[in-house]
Formats: C-alpha cells, sequence, structure tokens
C-alpha cells in the first residue's frame, strides 16, 4: 500500500509540472506512462518532457532515472496531447544536449512502458502498450511479460514452467513484447522457472527463477494478483547478456 500511495504523489506531482494550465484532467484526458532507462553506460539519465526545455535554465528539472533500476515513479500520467521527450546524460552542464528525442502522442486511457535501451551514446527506443490485466481473488495468479532487448537482436524462445503452469513463446523478435501471460500463483506453486533460448540453435541463453511465487503470507508475496515485465538487456559494450532480466512491476 505504500508503494501504491508512494507511485500516486509522484505522478501528481510530475502532472503538476507537465501541465501548463490549472485545469484539472478527467481520466478521458490522460494516459499512463512508464519510463525505463535500459541505456547501457548511462547510469543516470534526465528525461524532460517540455519543449522550451534548457539545461542552462533549469539544469535539474525533469525525471532522473538509474540505469536499469525499477522506482515507481517511472510510472507517470500524461495528458492526452503530443509529447516531446527529451533524453539527457546526468548530472549534466549547462551546455549539454539532449541525447534523444522522442514524440508521440497517447490515446485517451493507454498504459503503456517506454524503453531506453541501447547505449547513451546511440539510445534506441521501443514503445509497448499494452493494459495490464485485472487478476481475480479467486483466480491465485500473476501476470508475466517479456520483452526481447538481447544483445544478439535475434528471435528468442521461452519457456516458463512450475507447478500449473507450463508456457512457452516462441519467435519474440528484437524489440517485441509478449502479451501478459498468466502464471498460476496458488498455495501449491513454490518457484517459477524462466528460460530463454535462442530459436535458431536452441541454445540456452539465460535462466531466471521466481521465488515463492506461492508462499500463502501475503506480505512476503511479491507475485501474485500482479503483472511484471521481464526485459533480458545486454550488461556491457561488448553485447553479452546480464544474467538476470531488467524486472519491472507494473499493477
Amino acid at each position: 500500500m505504500k508503494k501504491l500511495i508512494f507511485l500516486y504523489i509522484q505522478s501528481a506531482l510530475f502532472l503538476s509540472m507537465l501541465l501548463s494550465c490549472k485545469k484539472e484532467l478527467s481520466q478521458q484526458d490522460t494516459a499512463s506512462l512508464t519510463i525505463v532507462n535500459a541505456m547501457y553506460g548511462s547510469d543516470l539519465a534526465l528525461f524532460n518532457f517540455d519543449p522550451n526545455f534548457s539545461p542552462a535554465v533549469k539544469p535539474a528539472a525533469g525525471m532522473v532515472r538509474r540505469y536499469r533500476s525499477y522506482d515507481p515513479g517511472g510510472h507517470i500520467t500524461i495528458p492526452i496531447k503530443e509529447q516531446f521527450l527529451k533524453v539527457y546524460k546526468y548530472p549534466l552542464n549547462t551546455q549539454d544536449q539532449s541525447v534523444f528525442q522522442y514524440n508521440f502522442t497517447p490515446a485517451a486511457g493507454d498504459a503503456s512502458t517506454l524503453f531506453f535501451s541501447g547505449t547513451i551514446q546511440q539510445p534506441e527506443s521501443v514503445l509497448i502498450t499494452n493494459l495490464p490485466p485485472y487478476h481475480a481473488v479467486a483466480d491465485s495468479v500473476l501476470g508475466l511479460r517479456f520483452v526481447n532487448l538481447a544483445p544478439a537482436k535475434t528471435p528468442v524462445r521461452i519457456r516458463i514452467s512450475g507447478e500449473g503452469t507450463d508456457l512457452t513463446v516462441t519467435n519474440l523478435a528484437y524489440q517485441a513484447a509478449t502479451d501478459y501471460l498468466s502464471v498460476n500463483a496458488d498455495a501449491k506453486v513454490g518457484n517459477v522457472l524462466v528460460e530463454v533460448f535462442d530459436q535458431a540453435s536452441g541454445s540456452i541463453l539465460q535462466t531466471y527463477t521466481l521465488m515463492d511465487v506461492g508462499t500463502t503470507t501475503m506480505e512476503k508475496n511479491k507475485w501474485r494478483y500482479r503483472n511484471y515485465t521481464l526485459a533480458w538487456l545486454p550488461n556491457d559494450l561488448n553485447g553479452n547478456l546480464a544474467a538476470e532480466p531488467f524486472l519491472i512491476e507494473d499493477f
């Protein structure tokens, strides 16, 4: 609950900074956006939606996000109009220019995740729009979505296995994402294993274990009834795959 309260506060504060007037927006006038810093070499990056932003005037205005670090403050609410997002390496000097610019216009009610991947010198962007599903209490499941940002930039096959779950995703292309997959999370489930294979050769690239998915202690169960995104990313400039995926909580 504390996480959710913090998220709502962050979203409200950032929205007030984005708007140029004091008009109160209804739900039909807004969309939700999650910004993910997956740019290798960035450590910290600054994201700013003001088309007139200048580091010489407001050197710290915007959102600062750490590389491969999940922060609930990365979930924001934006108005339904064209957005002009600039990305800067942080901390920045007054003469610094943006390393990337991304313009887009969200639709009302959209729930999108915007990944900035590649490197800080050559950023890439991937916008994925997919509303996280609602999970009824009686279902005892979690939603799991996968994004292929692996350095090989080739299709992968993913297998998810656990008590009551045996799912396979094939031919997930580079920069593509799956829908949210329903994974069993009832009391019989221990751990859930995720295996990633090269689609062409069948060789295993990486594994990841979701621990204690079925624990009945609600305070300790971070999986049941929730939705997550797992993104595989490079670990260095040589293109080696990171040992663990970047885990994003989508609520």
